[in-house]
């Protein structure tokens, strides 16, 4: 069945999708593996011992007991599951661009939620970042009492592309709303 919808535009969904898949592997592979395999020769060498996962240092990660690991990784799931969910919502927007539904209310509605959703999955790693960096202090022993925040410019900037996506999503959806009340006028 031919949408009409150009062979550049369909080729653009499989790469945005593909790539979409491939990090969001590699984001749950960031989390999992130093929780499930922290014995690995990989952690030992330099390039380990100077990375952060998610605040915290992969050395203090191998270093914990199994449950304290599970802990660690647990604060993080709720932002892994909200990421889950934006490509989820991606996937869906892709399939209504390959459909060449690019205006439909459907398609907005999936690309608001989307941009809703990562920009959700962004707070809620920035929250748990500074859950898990107080709570791997607390395990080593090392909890002062005092929280330190720290909020990057590029986790700034992230939060605000996302918001501006949703905006203009939200204005998109509405825009059709109001279409569709002065088509029902005339």
């Amino acid at each position: 069945m031919d949408t009409g919808v150009p062979a550049r535009v369909l080729r653009l969904c499989r790469l945005v999708r593909a790539v979409g898949v491939a990090l969001l592997a590699m984001v749950f592979a960031v989390y999992a593996l130093p929780t499930l395999a922290p014995g690995l020769e990989i952690w030992r060498q330099h390039w380990a011992e100077v990375s952060v996962v998610g605040g915290v240092p992969l050395a203090w990660i191998s270093a914990l007991g199994t449950s304290d690991r599970v802990l660690l990784a647990a604060v993080a799931l709720p932002y892994l599951a909200c990421l889950a969910w934006a490509f989820v919502h991606l996937d869906k927007l892709l399939r209504g661009f390959e459909r060449g539904e690019f205006f439909a209310a459907a398609t907005i509605r999936h690309l608001r939620t989307f941009a809703g959703l990562v920009l959700l999955a962004r707070i809620l790693a920035m929250m748990a970042g500074h859950l898990r960096v107080a709570i791997g202090a607390s395990l080593r022993g090392g909890a002062s009492g005092h929280i330190l925040l720290n909020v990057t410019s590029d986790e700034m900037a992230l939060v605000l592309l996302c918001t501006l996506i949703f905006l203009i999503a939200h204005m998109l959806e509405e825009g059709g709303r109001l279409e569709d009340e002065n088509r029902s006028f005339l």
